[in-house]
């Protein structure tokens, strides 16, 4: 016997060690996908069963009598306190099914009796099996049984705390609306409603996990989203084989086309007017119950990029910011590997003044410029982390003490060399100025992979990383939509209409590259065969 298997199977007594009594064998849990049963002791037996009662603390079961025209009923219902409103279940299930009197139709049967004239809560959902009741109730339903009726009532009283709306966190804007998403979705879908007044939006409801049942909301404009594009999200989200679905995030690995590429293929947002404007344009918005961000598909380089600040600026601010962020993404990304080719393989590419003040700085460090460089970037990664991670009480103090300390102890030291400093600030601000933060991560692994490509093979090395690192961008789909697009390929709009705010800034034209309903005549396909079309 193994040493863990001894750790496990005894315990120690002061008799010395002795076996411990083995579990019994494992059981799976009960089948729940059976019809509901007309007897209702027979009912509540079953949801006992299901329910783990009485160990599920928060499960709240009540008996009670119903009074019927011809008879008087027992009854009982089920909820779980936290997720239902007491009142609601008090004024609008209890008091009508136990003091209240109708006069029954005739030749109306008693379940229909119930839900039409007896219960007076506005959503009341009759379900045949144990299940879909559970399920619902789950998700802060009452449940209703009663004797001699198959049928459990499940009544929409839902009363969980819930967070207010607050400001996006982690896209500010300076223009526009200030309303960000919260966890609860149907808050959520009602601030798109309320964004979007058009009868054609439609909002799907389904689940995901098999055990979470988590709900989500598929939102797309009938007469604008392809039809392809919608019904290949449904077949992915219908493709989840995972017990347990929490957040977008979880959800965005198994609708994404590839895990294994760096940068995102699905776009997140927290800001309501961001989802609609992507709604608008043809796209498709996913929402899942518990997270307060939304998945946009389709999405594209230039999707990413883009910030709802722009809609709401004059056309020459927006273009400059938007220039402001397209160099920022390339400072970030090529100027440590770009620092490395230049001061150690083209000399001749710096000015003489400069070339002696660098030589000079470099002659008093103990180590070479890349260990230099990469010990710098992964020191400001770890401030970048260690910022977010704590509260924010301490976040300037790390800032301070990570910024201005630590790196001026490391120059008056000679530890490093005043310009690598520089160049690292540079690098940071073009980082923290990437409009997404998941592409800024991924553009932040690329950086390395720039800096000891250069290091290795001097301009050989950078040009051979970035002549593959475009292929991979040109490479990587969104829902066979190219990550590139309209670029790669070229599309109708083409490179300025898309990374540009042109003359039809005001959006009444809808991009091509997800190939929307709006422009039917439009022969460009960007599907996953990648073939181009003029």
């Amino acid at each position: 016997m193994g040493k863990w298997q001894s750790f496990l199977d005894f315990h120690k007594t002061k008799e010395g060690y002795i076996l411990k009594e083995q579990d019994k064998p494992y059981k799976s849990p009960p089948e729940q996908d059976i019809n509901v049963y007309k007897s209702v002791n027979k009912n509540f037996e079953k949801i006992k069963e299901f329910m783990n009662y009485p160990k599920s603390g928060d499960l709240i079961l009540r008996w009670f009598k119903v009074v019927l025209p011809d008879r008087t009923a027992d009854a009982f219902i089920f909820y779980f306190d936290g997720l239902s409103s007491r009142d609601n279940i008090g004024h609008f299930v209890l008091k009508p099914l136990m003091q209240m009197t109708a006069i029954m139709p005739p030749k109306c049967p008693e379940e229909e009796y119930i839900s039409r004239q007896l219960i007076t809560q506005n959503d009341v959902v009759p379900s045949k099996t144990f299940k879909q009741a559970i399920e619902l109730v789950c998700f802060g339903g009452c449940g209703i049984f009663v004797d001699g009726i198959s049928v459990c009532y499940v009544a929409d009283v839902k009363g969980w705390e819930k967070r207010s709306l607050q400001k996006p966190i982690t896209e500010g804007s300076v223009l526009g609306p200030q309303e960000g998403f919260t966890e609860l979705i149907r808050m959520n879908t009602a601030l798109i409603r309320k964004t979007i007044k058009d009868s054609n939006l439609v909002i799907e409801n389904m689940s995901v996990g098999n055990k979470s049942k988590t709900p989500c909301a598929l939102m797309y404009i009938k007469d604008l989203a392809n039809d392809s594009l919608v019904k290949e999200i449904k077949k992915r989200l219908a493709q989840v084989d995972a017990d347990y679905i929490f957040t977008t995030e979880e959800l965005e690995s198994f609708l994404e086309d590839s895990n294994l590429k760096l940068v995102p293929q699905i776009l997140a947002t927290e800001r309501v007017d961001r989802a609609s404007m992507e709604l608008c344009d043809g796209n498709v918005v996913l929402m899942v119950n518990g997270s307060p961000f939304a998945l946009v598909m389709p999405a594209t380089l230039f999707t990413f990029m883009k910030t709802p600040d722009s809609r709401y600026m004059r056309m020459p601010y927006a273009n400059l910011l938007q220039l402001v962020h397209y160099i920022s993404l390339i400072i970030s990304v090529l100027l440590p590997g770009l620092f490395i080719v230049i001061t150690q393989y083209h000399h001749e590419m710096i000015p003489t003044d400069l070339l002696y003040a660098l030589e000079a700085s470099f002659e008093i460090t103990p180590f070479s410029t890349l260990i230099e460089l990469v010990v710098l970037e992964i020191s400001f990664e770890l401030l970048r982390e260690a910022e977010i991670k704590i509260p924010n009480i301490g976040g300037p103090s790390i800032s301070i003490v990570g910024a201005l300390i630590l790196g001026q102890a490391a120059v008056s030291a000679n530890i490093v060399s005043p310009i690598i400093i520089i160049i690292v600030a540079f690098t940071a601000v073009g980082s923290l100025s990437t409009p997404n933060y998941s592409l800024g991560i991924a553009f932040r692994i690329m950086k390395f992979v720039y800096i000891f490509a250069s290091a290795v093979a001097g301009f050989l090395g950078f040009t051979i990383c970035l002549f593959l690192h475009t292929a991979m961008l040109c490479t990587t789909k969104s829902f066979g939509v190219r990550f590139l697009s309209p670029v790669a390929p070229r599309t109708r709009e083409g490179f300025f209409k898309t990374a540009f705010i042109g003359r039809d800034y005001k959006k009444t034209s809808k991009p091509d590259y997800n190939n929307s309903k709006q422009d039917p005549d439009v022969d460009i396909k960007n599907e996953s065969d990648g073939e181009d079309s003029e």
